[in-house]
């Protein structure tokens, strides 16, 4: 089944929106380096953190050095973090072994342009999330990037890069990028993805929710597992000559 993570929460209000729709994974973009409409301090997603239920999963979305990210999972205590800046390849990998002693997992963000090159030391998005693969994260999460904002873009990824990419590594890869309730069932259906993450596309405004449109988010991821799991569990049929 597809896992679904639904970021940009900055209070308890929209967090229980999306605990209530069902989502999996609550996101929270903390002390993020430089200025977006969701960031919020790592005080007041600690607050969140502790405010949540058992069995929904908390991952917080930040970057810049290792010492910053590493500060940050310390106070707020997250499941997982994603490293989502312009972090080189060792600064991952430091991060990684590092939160693994607070039982952290971490996740590293992989923006494409519009012109099919990342973020990145490595501007290949095959060779960089192959390289990536290696320095231990637990899944990689493929989003859509531009100059003026490193995430929430409302821009989906180039379908084919994102499917290369799946082939060469063997970690999750997570789907982010312009999802709405309208998109996200036949993106899964296409391909496949461990997980989506979605932000601007069942917003009202940054921070606030639309219950109405989370739920057809939901609806739709849910319909189109429904429907792959049908698909696969039905015989093959044999043609004779």
């Amino acid at each position: 089944m597809t896992r679904v993570k639904v970021c940009g929460i900055m209070d308890q209000q929209n967090a229980e929106v999306c605990i209530e729709a069902g989502v999996d994974a609550v996101g929270l973009i903390v002390e993020y380096p430089l200025s977006v409409p969701w960031n919020i301090k790592s005080s007041e997603a600690r607050q969140l953190v502790n405010g949540l239920p058992p069995f929904v999963s908390t991952c917080v979305v930040t970057g810049g050095s290792a010492d910053h990210i590493l500060a940050v999972a310390r106070e707020v205590q997250p499941d997982i973090i994603q490293v989502h800046f312009q972090e080189t390849w060792t600064e991952v990998r430091t991060v990684t072994q590092q939160l693994r002693r607070y039982g952290i997992k971490s996740i590293k963000a992989l923006s494409i342009d519009h012109k099919g090159q990342c973020a990145f030391e490595i501007p290949d998005p095959i060779k960089a999330a192959q390289a990536l693969a290696e320095t231990g994260i637990a899944a990689l999460l493929i989003d859509s990037f531009r100059q003026s904002l490193p995430g929430g873009t409302g821009v989906t990824v180039d379908g084919s890069i994102f499917h290369t990419i799946q082939q060469s590594v063997n970690i999750p890869v997570i789907l982010a990028g312009g999802l709405t309730p309208d998109n996200v069932g036949p993106l899964i259906e296409k391909h496949q993805p461990y997980a989506v993450d979605v932000l601007t596309g069942v917003e009202i405004k940054p921070g606030q929710k639309d219950r109405k449109r989370l739920r057809r988010f939901m609806q739709s991821v849910k319909q189109v597992d429904l429907k792959l799991e049908k698909a696969a569990s039905e015989p093959k049929c044999r043609h004779f000559t």
